[in-house]
């Protein structure tokens, strides 16, 4: 009876910086596709006035938007993480500078 070969399947993530871009695009991420919508619409409110229809109509046509792939919802719901991914490039030379 001879030994099955390996699984070629590369399993969990076990490289940790892939790791940690997981994470933080969960998180960032996180907040800009569920947090930032409330607070968008919560500053329209206060600003611009009511929304017709309310919460549940602006959330219904954001994630419409999304889907759909609208330029204006893209930039809403991932902006948070761009902006994040943009700070870490420009701030690198910084972080690695120090570790000399």
């Amino acid at each position: 009876m001879s030994a099955d070969p390996p699984d070629p399947s590369p399993g969990p993530v076990k490289h940790p910086g892939l790791r940690r871009e997981l994470r933080y695009f969960l998180i960032v991420g996180g907040f800009g596709v569920v947090i930032l919508p409330f607070l968008t619409y919560l500053a329209g409110k206060a600003t611009l006035g009511p929304y017709d229809g309310g919460l549940g109509s602006f959330l219904a046509t954001l994630y419409r938007d999304f889907v759909t792939l609208s330029p204006a919802a893209l930039a809403l719901l991932f902006g948070p993480y761009l902006l994040f991914q943009v700070l870490r490039l420009l701030t690198r030379p910084f972080r690695h500078g120090r570790r000399r």
